[in-house]
């Protein structure tokens, strides 16, 4: 006997046959192409090398199992629960996830389609939170940007709803986890969270940061300077119209390419074109930081 992994040390090995039950045994090497597999039931076993081609997966529950290199491609898993599962090196590709419950479980060298995984969330938050960062890793490291990115909103959301949940206290589970001091270090990483999702869109959409540039130079800051306009001079010894006032702001934003007539000349409009000339340098640092996260993640 020639065992596949350290994980089938001290297991039995067995044939994956009917009924499909078994306890701390070892699978290795068999084709279930297209083959059904109901009402399984395994504990502590190790499944390795499998391939599971188009087969149909329903009503089962493996408990602390683990997959190493199982070929589920096309594979339709139905009402079937993975608990405290391992999945490594497995293929996934085009299968069908239809009422699964993947809780407690990892994934190592391998990743489960996001739309397909979507809809198959564990409902608890910190559960969701902790398998939604595995698997973005795990896509990142694949190279799949695009699945790696909506695994890490999906986790930052479910971390926001996790803490917002301790705050309200909205289970036994959160009460007895979270005393006052808790809820106030819950309540204040919450409304970080959102500050960074309405600021710069967690690092994640650009255009959230370009909206809010737009937003702050275009509209807010004239707006100010508007009202303290008698602190504002034209070059031609004027009061400013309030569209040579946005020049002023976006030249104050935009250190080059941008040039207005417009000096200001009180204190209270000094002050607030330096504090805008921060943000606009600030903006741009982090419009340089979402490039360069950018460049990593393709």
């Amino acid at each position: 006997m020639t065992d596949v992994s350290a994980y089938s040390l001290g297991r039995a090995v067995a044939a994956l046959t009917e009924p499909y039950k078994g306890q701390d045994l070892a699978f290795g090497g068999q084709r279930l192409d297209c083959q059904m597999m109901l009402d399984a039931n395994y504990k502590h076993c190790t499944f390795a090398n499998h391939s599971f081609l188009k087969a149909k997966i329903q009503n089962g529950l493996f408990l602390n199992c683990v997959f190493i290199g199982c070929y589920f491609r096309r594979a339709e898993l139905q009402n079937t629960r993975f608990m405290g599962c391992r999945f490594i090196d497995c293929n996934f590709s085009h299968i069908s996830l239809k009422s699964c419950d993947f809780k407690y479980s990892v994934f190592h060298g391998c990743q489960l389609p996001f739309d397909e995984f979507v809809h198959c969330f564990p409902s608890e938050h910190n559960l969701r939170e902790d398998i939604t960062r595995n698997l973005a890793i795990e896509s990142s490291n694949l190279g799949l940007a695009r699945e790696a990115r909506s695994y890490r909103m999906a986790e930052i959301r479910a971390h926001e709803e996790h803490l917002l949940a301790a705050v309200k206290g909205n289970s036994s589970w959160y009460r007895e986890h979270y005393d006052s001091l808790r809820r106030i270090e819950a309540l204040v990483q919450w409304l970080l969270s959102l500050l960074n999702r309405w600021l710069w869109g967690y690092g994640e959409r650009a255009w959230v940061l370009v909206r809010n540039l737009l937003l702050v130079s275009v509209i807010i800051f004239p707006s100010l300077f508007y009202m303290l306009r008698d602190e504002l001079d034209h070059a031609s010894h004027r009061a400013p119209g309030f569209m040579e006032i946005i020049h002023f702001s976006l030249e104050n934003v935009i250190p080059t390419g941008v040039v207005s007539n417009v000096v200001a000349v009180g204190n209270a409009a000094r002050v607030l074109a330096g504090i805008e000339s921060l943000l606009g340098v600030v903006a741009i640092a982090l419009f340089a930081a979402y490039i360069f996260r950018w460049s990593l993640h393709r």
